[in-house]
């Protein structure tokens, strides 16, 4: 906790821009610390953008995730859910090919992931339930943290963008020929 307090402590993120966390942490900084069962000792992450039924912690371990009557784990490191922030962010100023939800948003990611092998998980994210992975310029993302706290596949969440209109077109016709 000291040591997130050091490095993150003060950081004020903007609102993230997927539908789900609803907004996420709007400023970072360590409080609550506290032995929570089935977790060990955590701590929340800082503030939320909006109210959540969930908090954002950080574990032990210095696992990033979030916390309701289940642990889980999004990010292997606080600096993976930064960096997957800053994707988040940059997506919005790409072309957006396609969105889906559900169980439909699990298949279509690993169908995608499995037909186009120049995407490649993005290492900075160090992903567990959410993940990006990038490449043949385009990005991918695959959230499934909150389908996992509140055990319902109605809140996974993908979505593909592509860097030009061009790449957008090109994906969109192999997304046809794509069952998952």
């Amino acid at each position: 906790m000291v040591d997130y307090q050091a490095r993150w402590s003060g950081l004020a993120l903007p609102e993230l821009a997927v539908p789900l966390y609803d907004g996420g942490v709007a400023v970072m900084s360590a409080d609550d610390p506290g032995d929570t069962e089935g977790v060990g000792p955590c701590f929340t992450a800082g503030t939320d953008h909006y109210s959540v039924a969930h908090w954002f912690c950080v574990d032990l371990q210095g696992r990033f995730g979030i916390l309701y009557e289940d642990w889980v784990p999004l990010h292997s490191s606080v600096s993976g859910w930064i960096e997957a922030y800053a994707l988040a962010d940059s997506a919005q100023r790409m072309h957006r090919v396609e969105v889906w939800k559900g169980r439909q948003a699990t298949d279509r990611a690993r169908a995608l992931i499995a037909a186009l092998p120049e995407l490649t998980a993005v290492p900075e994210v160090e992903g567990l339930a959410d993940n990006w992975w990038q490449g043949g310029g385009a990005l991918l993302t695959l959230y499934e943290g909150e389908a996992r706290v509140f055990r319902s596949e109605k809140a996974t969440f993908a979505a593909l963008y592509a860097e030009t209109e061009h790449r957008a077109e090109e994906l969109r016709v192999a997304l046809r020929s794509i069952d998952p």
